[in-house]
């Protein structure tokens, strides 16, 4: 009796060490599929990262393995946690591999919640499997037949699975809680040498799938403002009337925001051999001429492009439709399109740009790698503006462009590049810092002659047309500023001065006459300095449209609060650091965040 009790006892010790193994090696053979539909196609070099980094296997490999063992411990069945397990992972995986190849955007968490709209972008390709990835089900589904055919391993003790399932359950909830949404766990994994860093697919995809997808979880929610009562915001909203665009009143809108661009001359102890921007000066003369404060320095550039397009400060994911000024031109019987000369994956505006409602976007994957090796400099790259403008207006449709322009863009070489000097030299500049800031200038003389061009094509245009052009940030100028400091440029935050020096960027709004009969307004004068997510409002308020119900709340919030920063805001006319500002510049302030919130939150395009 006792050698049979003994042979049992270790009978279910092998039989349990062959469950842990089988679960840990299926559940290996899972991530390893996943990983090779983590790209669009299989980039051979990048899978051999993920196979050299430890912690990349692991954070991809423990979800697998919990989800497949937990399955088991419920069902009591390895083949049917194994199918399950394989289904669901490796179902996602090929989601997130047709994505990439028709998107460039990888499955996200959020793709979940906006299912019916995935379909619906999903019904705009031709999505088929490919032979490779069906023979590769088939074997899958082999495995399921082997193992419930050959291997019914179950565990005899319902408490024992019991008391399984509840630990594992608490091991889940405090590995996810934590180490699975740690920021600086998740920026220090991945291969960056694989990859393009600036583009966030390609940050995705270096570290897998399984772990990215889940780290996305917390990206799925806009976190609501503190007393965010959507009623009381939709009410304060909607106490606007949607106004049309009268027939009469429509005219092209070209907007252009140029990279990296500031007028350096207005700076007292800044001399110019050269004027590099005489044509940008004369367009000052003959139009609505101001400041933005944006909100970034030398890089993020897509803040300012978004505030532009949207009047959010607070910016959301743009991972499904989200309303825009873009809709509202749609909505109005506009053609509108964006241009931009270098790849759609950066910030990802390939997919961000159709949530806004562009119509086309053309950038270099779609278009321009046609006609250029590196990027489209301005005096070429206009000429598509140019294009679509005159495309429009065959076909009798009202044209909004909105075009992001890449010379000028950082960083700019310490060394000598080009023997002309457009700036003039003191005995207090340092050769690398002189160098920087001269390449830089050198850009923006080729941008001036560009604008000239745009500008003389517009203005024997006999279509109405309007054209607002500004910077996105300021330049990178050597290390801590040493440019700006070698120049005598206060970059002091703390002084009103400095913080308009780090910030502030030139717009105009500009229109021909055939623009300014039409609209009955000269375009000439001094703008308002306003922050990003008000220049769109200005320009409506400008030309005497009154626009969607966000629009109207907006052209009255200009009025009164027309800088918002973190650090200052404008009240009564002064700047004020955001501590000191009123109680009553506060609540206006709250209300808006509220008031954006639920605009950003609820789509109500038509």
């Amino acid at each position: 009796m006792e050698k049979t009790m003994n042979k049992i006892e270790k009978n279910n010790k092998h039989k349990t060490m062959l469950i842990i193994i089988l679960l840990l090696a299926l559940s290996f053979l899972v991530m390893a599929i996943t990983f090779g539909l983590s790209t669009a196609t299989l980039n051979s070099s990048l899978y051999k990262s993920y196979l050299k980094s430890p912690l990349l296997m692991l954070m991809n490999y423990i979800p697998i393995l919990l989800f497949m063992a937990f399955i088991y411990l419920i069902s009591n069945k390895l083949w049917l946690s194994y199918s399950i397990t394989s289904l669901l992972f490796v179902a996602m995986g090929i989601i997130n591999k047709l994505k990439l190849t028709y998107r460039d955007d990888p499955f996200i968490f959020m793709d979940i919640k906006l299912f019916g709209e995935s379909v619906e972008m999903t019904g705009r390709y031709d999505v088929s499997l490919s032979p490779k990835i069906i023979t590769m089900i088939i074997g899958l589904i082999i495995i399921g037949v082997v193992l419930k055919l050959f291997f019914d391993l179950k565990i005899n003790s319902k408490k024992t699975r019991l008391r399984l399932t509840l630990s594992m359950v608490i091991i889940s909830t405090i590995v996810f809680n934590g180490f699975y949404f740690d920021p600086k766990v998740y920026a220090k994994i991945g291969d960056e040498s694989q990859i393009n860093k600036w583009i966030a697919s390609q940050q995705f995809q270096s570290k897998g799938f399984v772990y990215p997808f889940i780290y996305s979880i917390q990206e799925a929610r806009e976190k609501e403002p503190e007393g965010y009562n959507e009623e009381k915001s939709k009410n304060e909203l909607f106490k606007y009337e949607y106004k049309n665009i009268a027939e009469d009143k429509k005219v092209n809108i070209i907007s252009i925001m140029l990279e990296a661009y500031n007028d350096f001359s207005k700076f007292e102890d800044v001399e110019l051999n050269t004027d590099i921007y005489e044509n940008f000066h004369k367009i000052q003369e003959e139009s609505l001429s101001g400041n933005l404060i944006t909100n970034v320095f030398a890089g993020g550039t897509i803040n300012t492009e978004r505030s532009f397009l949207t009047g959010y400060y607070n910016h959301p994911k743009y991972k499904c439709k989200t309303n825009s000024f873009v809709w509202y031109l749609n909505e109005q019987g506009y053609k509108t399109e964006a241009m931009h000369p270098i790849t759609g994956s950066f910030y990802d505006r390939r997919n961000g740009n159709e949530y806004l409602g562009f119509d086309n976007f053309d950038h270099y994957d779609n278009k321009y790698q046609e006609v250029q090796e590196d990027y489209l400099k301005d005096i070429d790259f206009f000429d598509f503006i140019i294009k679509g403008h005159e495309n429009s207006v065959k076909k009798g449709v009202p044209y909004f462009n909105f075009t992001v322009t890449y010379q000028n863009h950082g960083p700019y070489s310490d060394e000598k590049i080009i023997e002309e000097e457009y700036l003039k030299r003191k005995e207090n500049y340092n050769e690398a810092d002189y160098n920087i800031i001269n390449n830089y200038m050198s850009g923006i003389n080729e941008t001036d002659k560009a604008l000239k061009k745009l500008f003389d094509h517009f203005r024997s245009s006999q279509e109405p047309t309007v054209v607002v052009i500004f910077g996105d940030h300021n330049p990178w100028l050597g290390k801590d500023n040493s440019v700006y400091n070698m120049l005598d440029i206060n970059m002091d935050l703390g002084t009103t001065d400095g913080f308009k020096n780090y910030y502030e960027t030139p717009y105009v709004i500009w229109g021909n006459e055939a623009a300014k009969e039409t609209l009955d307004r000269d375009f000439v004068g001094e703008g308002k300095t306003i922050s990003p997510n008000h220049l769109m409002p200005e320009l409506f308020d400008y030309i005497g449209w009154e626009g969607n119900e966000y629009m109207q709340y907006l052209i009255d919030l200009k009025k009164i609060l027309p800088i918002n920063h973190e650090l200052y805001f404008e009240e009564n006319n002064q700047l004020t650091p955001v501590d000191n500002i009123s109680s009553e510049t506060k609540k206006l302030w709250e209300d808006f965040v509220k008031v954006e919130y639920y605009t950003k939150t609820n789509f109500f395009g038509k």
